[in-house]
């Protein structure tokens, strides 16, 4: 059929297209040529789409025939261009081959590195087993993993530990007889002929024998743990503590051959990236000091990568100033290439990829620089752009899942835990700032942008959406429908459950008798990811609430259940409506917001792993029966938040006995303007993570029976003017402790002392408070860090001061006070002070110059003060001494 005549000319095209791909960026008069014929390829793709789609064929046809038109227009020039659709060949060029000598004038940044490697291969020898040691270096290209390699390769340490030392450069090709052909000719120092590989394993071995060696393997690309093991076994017959060091882009090739843990190299630090630069960049002082400036911002585009902050500076060495702001307003991915040779050492990263990744590497390109992509997102993204499909025996979510895995291992993503909402986190990946330059100039050589027609991006607010088309109901092999930024959304239309193919349903607004209802979620048992479902008090009888069958929705990570707070139905049936919204067990997150029920929570709330609770009329969280029912489940909860609680007591209804099973699991609970909560807390044995803010009715003291809490943060508490002394007796694992916005607060309970563990002790606008309790400082010997913010009457920080033992950071921000606390002088340890907005400051304590360990003093907007501490004036002989300053002028 025409169909089938089309996917095969897609096929034939997308062949042509990896070999143009591979030359197009040696060869300019191929780029064009490469740009047209992807337009055609995305046309062709855009038609079989509305083919699947059952789209007029009429249209169709024509469109066909313009494309046909189009593609035999391109395909003509193709054998003139030197172009095959067959598999592509080698893209690694010779001249990149590397040798065991550092070609710098001076190596920076890398000491600690090169020593930790060293120490660690030198004590190999005290292995128990004979086997060859195997150490990866792992990295983006041009981080500087050859030049590290170099650095240990070269250690006095290292020579005078290893009798051998080898160097090869590998590359692509893991070919085994020709890397053992590299390493005998390098003992014996003279070229050998092409003998079989069997004679040079035997003669490799014989030279080996014996012998503790060093091998460098740099720019290691095979994945095949077969060809590794034939490598390795040749190589088991050194001497005890023999070791081989591996360069890689890839975290696969890692995992493949070591036996040490893997070093991921770091990014140079903007300080050192800035010293590489200047190296190359400058050829006098005087231009040093006149394009310091505008140097320092190029710099910032190198992101660390030592390659690019040596090619940057060489190629402006003997630019105009002109040309420096130039670059500095460029993406470094439209710098000459044969100049720079920034983006040719990062391409080959991409050139590595199968083509079929290679589209959903330069599709993230429309991201911006530094974004932390979810995960989820993406996915969906690459779906709606046909870049990832089912491969017959995966999903295409799972095909997804395998992508990014592969771009994380091949160095081109970094994972990262993206923040969202209430306080939570979700896996996302970062790319480098080179690494999207080379997703940009990819992009542009495929489509002469960074954004085609074809880009969609799903997490954007949507412009006022309140309604979708009622002809969504026909979109049978609809997987995906993502609506987490439709906040105005009032309507779904009905019809929606005969999607059955639906993974994702982000949002179920319920309508009145004609729109959308709670029962068409039945069938849809593959949902997965979050599912939220608003109006649910517009459900007039329980029996709805149960067709949903939520409990056999396996995939469902997150549940949020929305009451609204205008309700035209006089009946209040919320209780039985949410035990009927049992979810699977496999639930991880729930939110559940304007629940009106009067008396507790289901006991399967137990079962979830985090749990909030907002704007709930609800007197306690567990009653009776509920704690007898959760007694026979699953226990899964760890954190609990309970906000906007207006009749909310206690956590347990006065009836339950004993202390209930259902907190046992509990780590992290938060209260938020719970007036009536007066009940003491029940034992939470495994809880790490208290906070607790407007609710001052409290019972404080029952807080010291949480004896396992790490972390207590009070805040916004009114009428409160000290804190019983029981409430922190027991808490001798506490290493956190804040109090923000206790108005009223006038002073700390001598149990301050009983904090034997304490680290970190913030206490922010408290304007009342005088000072500190010398009694409760003396139990502090492991305090680290002691903050005060808009404390504005804190003369005194009293004599127990003396006991910090190991208190190294001060910080005072916001005081009416004249002078200093003196106490800061018998802080014996104190490395780091802070003094921010003092009006009233005018000087120092004399003591300050005495204080030796002190190694950092930041000063800001004390208007006073500030002024007499700059070089030469009064202030100034009191911290002339002290390593780093920090004075802001205003």
């Amino acid at each position: 059929t025409d169909m089938q005549k089309l996917s095969r000319l897609l096929s034939t095209i997308k062949a042509v297209l990896e070999d143009a791909e591979q030359k197009q960026f040696i060869e300019k008069a191929i780029q064009l040529w490469f740009k047209e014929l992807n337009v055609v390829a995305c046309e062709i793709d855009d038609v079989l789409d509305d083919y699947a789609a059952e789209a007029s064929r009429v249209k169709i046809g024509t469109r066909m025939k313009d494309i046909l038109e189009k593609f035999n227009a391109i395909a003509d020039e193709r054998k003139d261009l030197g172009l095959s659709d067959q598999k592509r060949g080698s893209y690694f060029n010779a001249s990149r081959e590397t040798g065991s000598t550092v070609n710098e004038p001076e190596v920076l940044g890398r000491d600690e590195e090169k020593e930790q490697i060293v120490r660690i291969l030198t004590k190999e020898k005290d292995r128990v087993d004979q086997n060859v040691s195997v150490l990866p270096i792992v990295g983006v290209g041009g981080l500087g993993k050859t030049t590290l390699a170099q650095l240990i390769f070269s250690d006095k340490c290292i020579t005078e530990h290893f009798e051998l030392k080898l160097w090869v450069w590998v590359s692509e090709d893991f070919d085994v007889k020709r890397i053992i052909k590299v390493l005998i000719e390098s003992v014996e120092k003279t070229s050998i002929g092409d003998l079989a590989l069997n004679i040079l394993q035997g003669k490799l071995q014989e030279l080996l024998r014996g012998k503790r060696y060093l091998i460098v393997l740099d720019d290691v690309w095979n994945e095949n743990p077969r060809e590794w093991e034939k490598m390795k076994s040749v190589l088991q017959c050194g001497s005890r503590g023999s070791s081989i060091v591996v360069t890689t882009r890839k975290q696969k090739v890692a995992e493949i051959m070591r036996t040490l843990e893997t070093h991921y190299l770091s990014s140079l630090s903007e300080d050192r990236c800035w010293a590489l630069f200047k190296q190359q960049a400058f050829d006098c002082q005087e231009k040093e000091e006149r394009l310091e400036a505008v140097g320092k911002e190029i710099v910032k585009k190198c992101g660390g990568v030592p390659l690019a902050a040596k090619a940057l500076g060489a190629f402006l060495r003997f630019k105009s100033e002109a040309e420096w702001n130039s670059v500095k307003c460029s993406e470094l991915w439209n710098l000459p290439e044969d100049e720079t040779d920034i983006l040719p050492a990062l391409r080959l990263s991409y050139l590595n990829l199968p083509v079929e990744l290679r589209g959903c590497f330069a599709y993230c390109a429309v991201f911006p620089k530094g974004y932390e992509i979810e995960k989820e997102e993406v996915k969906h993204l690459w779906m709606a752009n046909g870049l990832i499909t089912s491969n017959g025996t995966m999903e295409v979510e799972d095909v997804g899942d395998a992508v990014l895995t592969e771009l994380h291992n091949r160095s081109l993503f970094q994972a990262v835990e993206k923040e969202v909402f209430a306080r939570r986190s979700v896996p996302a990946f970062k790319m480098h700032d080179l690494v999207h330059n080379l997703a940009q100039s990819v992009m542009e050589a495929k489509h002469g942008g960074t954004e085609s027609n074809r880009t969609m991006m799903l997490d954007m607010p949507h412009d006022q959406l309140t309604t979708l088309p009622k002809g969504m109901r026909f979109l049978r092999n609809l997987r995906h429908l993502c609506l987490q930024g439709c906040g105005s959304l009032t309507h779904v239309p009905s019809g929606i459950g005969k999607l059955t193919c639906l993974r994702t349903l982000s949002k179920a607004v319920l309508g009145g008798k004609k729109g959308f209802q709670l029962s068409e979620l039945r069938d849809l048992n593959m949902l997965g990811g979050e599912l939220s479902i608003r109006h649910l008090e517009r459900i007039e009888d329980k029996k709805d609430a149960e067709a949903t069958c939520l409990i056999k929705k396996q995939s469902l990570r997150e549940l949020n259940l929305h009451w609204d707070s205008e309700r035209t139905l006089q009946r209040y049936n919320d209780e039985e409506v949410l035990e009927a919204l049992k979810p699977s067990p496999n639930l991880q997150l729930l939110c559940v917001l304007g629940f009106k029920g009067s008396s507790s929570l289901p006991s399967w709330i137990s079962t979830v792993t985090t749990v909030t609770v907002l704007g709930s009329a609800v007197e306690y969280i567990v009653g009776a029966q509920e704690s007898t029912a959760a007694a026979a489940m699953s226990l899964s909860m760890k954190q609990l938040t309970l906000i906007n609680m207006p009749n909310l007591k206690e956590m347990l209804g006065r009836e339950v006995q004993g202390t209930p099973r259902v907190f046992s699991q509990l780590q992290s609970l938060r209260f938020e303007n719970c007036p009536t909560l007066t009940l003491p807390l029940p034992r939470m044995p495994s809880l790490k993570k208290l906070s607790i803010s407007t609710c001052p009715n409290m019972a404080w003291a029952s807080i010291s029976n949480l004896t396992s809490l790490n972390s207590f943060e009070i805040a916004r508490i009114e009428g409160l003017s000290c804190f019983p002394e029981e409430m922190l007796q027991n808490l001798s694992l506490l290493e956190s402790l804040v109090i923000r916005q206790v108005k009223d607060l006038r002073a700390l309970p001598k149990s301050l002392a009983s904090l034997t563990a304490l680290k970190k002790l913030n206490i922010w606008d408290c304007p009342m408070l005088e000072s500190l309790p010398e009694e409760g400082l003396r139990g502090l010997a492991s305090l680290q860090k002691l903050d005060f913010v808009d404390c504005y009457n804190l003369v005194s920080l009293s004599m127990g001061t003396k006991a910090l033992k190991s208190l190294t950071h001060l910080r005072i921000k916001g005081s009416d006070a004249t002078a200093l606390p003196e106490e800061v002088k018998h802080l014996p340890a104190l490395q780091k002070l802070e003094l921010d907005d003092f009006p009233n400051l005018t000087s120092l304590p004399n003591c300050i110059q005495m204080m030796t360990t002190l190694q950092s003093l930041t000063i800001n907007y004390c208007e006073l003060l500030g002024p007499r501490c700059q070089r030469g004036r009064e202030e100034w002989h009191k911290i002339k001494h002290i390593p780093f300053l920090d004075l802001k002028i205003e």
